[in-house]
């Protein structure tokens, strides 16, 4: 019988599988973390003869090792027991402790119709026959466990009793029980991370929204496929935080960048991540230090966004959409600059048709549902009148309107918005049809948000910034500085008048 097998898993690493000759038992594959076969055949040829390394299936480096080969567990044995070996064994038992030896059916127990576990029917045999562990309790009483105290000095210097029970339990109902840990103590990798961006279970989460902090459900849920999607399949399920090295981690966000072409600010996310992850543990004490300490993070390769020239708008507003509401919401996004979300979480008590206003509150997804606002604060924006009734007209035609049904209804379910990201679908289809093709929007790099920042570049040519920054939302000049970074043509007409009146006299001489 061979004593291993080599394999490639969904990444081309080769893993591998060692046999117990004698009991023919498989241990857990573990990866020799090289993708070239003669090396990994010697990885393994090494780890047969010194030991099959404890650390992680993928790591690199192995501190600690397991003299001899794969272990032996008490169910390879039983499974290779023939009907008179295991009559022998549990006479040996019974001798060992004592009492009566069971007798056991050579025929398996079965149910006409059913499929019953072999292993199940034998336990149950040997339960009904010889209940030996009854005998044992019996014969051997668990004794009482005993109070424990402690003499613990007032700042009188009095000596007090205190009962050491009480304060393991009040130490224990401050905490949570930790998910993802150990016999050992140590932290598993993934589940700990999946368990720590659970929006409905993390004590993380939990404590922080106490807090007044903002976690969202789609961030949240953005994390947990993070870990899902990248960190099980290269990990697996049986890596430990506290075996984690700087070099391994930098080896798997290099993998995510090079091989599975994540883009640098992606990778950034996976480190940002588990890092807040690792920091809170470390806070906590529950891990000696933090592995991702000193990683270095890759640069962020944003494109800059793009926006429609003021003719395009033009020509946009002039065309027939096919969809009227996305239509409508194209004019509230470039000329009041609304996120696609904040559009969504628009409802009738939102607009105001007698002073024209409209009070951005919220904010939807399909995740959250609604929302407070990105930076959750509340703005009141002025609008034309004639846009302030188009928009009530529409949410009139919603048959279950209502003061709090919702402006851009869903014709799906009338208690819900349009999904946020149906408006740029329509930009698109709409941008083709004034002749603006998907490779040139694409390299252009307009999107729907594109219009916000359209809004607040032509609004920053005419305005101070103190104003664009109530209008767009902004908290920082630099956020609405980075917004209004664009050319429009209204710009180059001014730098036009300024170069003509300056260098007519000479050009003209």
């Amino acid at each position: 019988m061979r004593q291993f097998y080599l394999s490639k898993n969904n990444h081309g690493y080769y893993r591998v599988v060692f046999v117990d000759p004698e009991t023919g038992w498989q241990s857990v594959g573990k990866s020799t973390h090289t993708k070239n076969q003669f090396e990994a055949y010697a990885i393994a040829t090494t780890w047969l003869k010194e030991g099959v390394p404890e650390g992680r299936s993928n790591s690199r480096t192995f501190n600690n090792s397991v003299k001899g080969s794969a272990k032996k567990n008490l169910k390879s044995i039983v499974d290779t027991l023939t009907f008179e070996e295991a009559s022998k064994l549990l006479e040996l038992i019974s001798a060992k402790f004592g009492s009566a030896s069971p007798v056991i059916s050579k025929a398996p127990v079965t149910k006409t119709g059913a499929f019953v576990n072999p292993e199940k029917a034998f336990v149950s045999e040997i339960a009904e026959s010889a209940p030996v562990m009854k005998e044992l309790s019996a014969a051997t009483p668990v004794p009482r466990a005993k109070k424990r105290c402690v003499v613990k000095k007032t700042p009188m210097s009095e000596p007090v009793l205190v009962n050491v029970d009480k304060l393991l339990v009040r130490a224990d109902a401050s905490t949570v029980p930790s998910v993802g840990v150990t016999a050992e103590g140590k932290h598993l990798l993934c589940e700990s991370m999946d368990h720590f961006w659970d929006y409905e279970n993390s004590e993380f989460i939990k404590r922080s929204l106490a807090h007044g902090h903002s976690i969202s459900k789609k961030h949240a849920f953005c994390m947990r496929a993070y870990v899902r999607n990248y960190w099980e399949p290269y990990f697996g399920n049986d890596a430990l935080i506290e075996d984690l090295e700087l070099s391994e981690l930098d080896d798997f966000f290099f993998f995510l960048h090079d091989e599975k072409e994540l883009a640098g600010e992606t990778v950034n996310k996976n480190i940002n991540m588990a890092n807040k992850c690792f920091k809170t543990l470390l806070a906590q004490k529950k891990i000696a230090s933090n592995p991702l300490e000193g990683i270095e993070r890759f640069k962020a390769d944003n494109e800059e966004r793009g926006i429609p020239t003021e003719e395009e708008v033009r020509q946009l507003l002039e065309l027939d959409w096919e969809n009227e509401a996305a239509k409508l919401a194209f004019k509230v996004a470039a000329f009041y600059g609304l996120r696609a979300g904040e559009i969504s979480g628009l409802r009738v008590c939102d607009i105001d048709v007698v002073s024209d206003f409209i009070h951005v509150r919220h904010s939807y997804s399909e995740v959250d549902k609604l929302k407070s606002t990105k930076n959750k604060d509340t703005r009141d924006l002025p609008v034309n009148h004639a846009l302030a009734l188009q928009l009530m007209n529409h949410a009139r035609q919603n048959p279950a309107f209502g003061d709090l049904s919702y402006v851009f209804w869903s014709v799906k379910d009338f208690s819900i918005p349009i999904t946020p990201g149906y408006y740029a679908d329509c930009l698109y289809k709409a941008l083709e049809q004034i002749g603006v093709s998907k490779a040139e929007r694409e390299e252009r790099n307009i999107v729907f948000h594109s219009l916000r920042h359209f809004c607040c570049t032509v609004l920053k040519q005419r305005a101070d910034t103190d104003t664009v920054m109530a209008i767009m939302g902004h908290r920082s000049y630099v956020m609405t500085e980075h917004y209004s970074d664009h050319d429009t043509q209204e710009k180059f007409n001014n730098m036009r008048n300024v170069i003509s009146g300056a260098w007519e006299k000479y050009l003209s001489a």
